[in-house]
């Protein structure tokens, strides 16, 4: 089984620089053009099925991509975006200045770092290789695409890529709508590429 495992469209939150996490905010114009430069390559991948995090702006990816691709959607609570807890709804400036110690760790990609009431990288990995290796033994020989958040992506490629603790974890981020590709076999997965975004070029 494939998959392409990708980063939602972009949020007004994104755009305004404010941490999300668990919160919501809709998709921008230009994280609709995302969609349909990504929707193409979906086509082209012959995606069969969609898997989404719960969260608005990543459900309403997939819907739309769903769409195009010509299939359906379901969601998983596994693929929701790292837990950043009481930093949820602040700008990074305000983060700053009321968790310093905890924000700059957490942005300077520290796998072990969490914001107060929040998740550390290590455990974000951890639910979402279940969601994945669940979904391996549901479907063969099939292509899925699993749609998730900025931070989750990271998390798990860190993870595929050996999850070295001292490694910084932001080499691993991903483009609004950029994806990685993985392989599950009998052995494993095997991941394939990461950060793509060629198909979003078009858009700018």
């Amino acid at each position: 089984m494939r998959f392409i495992v990708l980063r939602h469209a972009e949020s007004e939150w994104n755009r305004s620089g404010i941490i999300q996490g668990r919160s919501d905010s809709p998709l921008t114009e230009e994280g609709r053009r995302q969609i349909a430069g990504l929707g193409a390559r979906l086509q082209m991948l012959s995606v069969t099925l969609l898997i989404s995090s719960p969260a608005g702006r990543a459900f309403t990816t997939a819907e739309t991509l769903a769409e195009r691709c010509g299939c359906t959607v379901q969601m998983d609570e596994r693929l929701q975006e790292q837990d950043f807890g009481r930093l949820e709804g602040l700008s990074y400036a305000q983060a700053m200045r009321d968790y310093p110690e905890a924000t700059q760790c957490l942005f300077a990609g520290k796998a072990e770092a969490s914001a107060p009431g929040g998740e550390n990288a290590y455990e974000v990995a951890w639910r979402l290789m279940a969601c994945l290796s669940d979904l391996a033994v549901d479907g063969q020989n099939q292509t899925l695409g699993v749609v998730t958040h900025g931070h989750a992506l990271q998390a798990l490629i860190w993870w595929l890529k050996g999850a070295y603790p001292q490694e910084d974890l932001r080499r691993y981020g991903h483009r609004n709508c950029g994806y990685a590709m993985l392989d599950a076999t009998a052995s494993g997965f095997n991941l394939l590429n990461w950060g793509v975004a060629t198909h979003l070029l078009p858009q700018r």
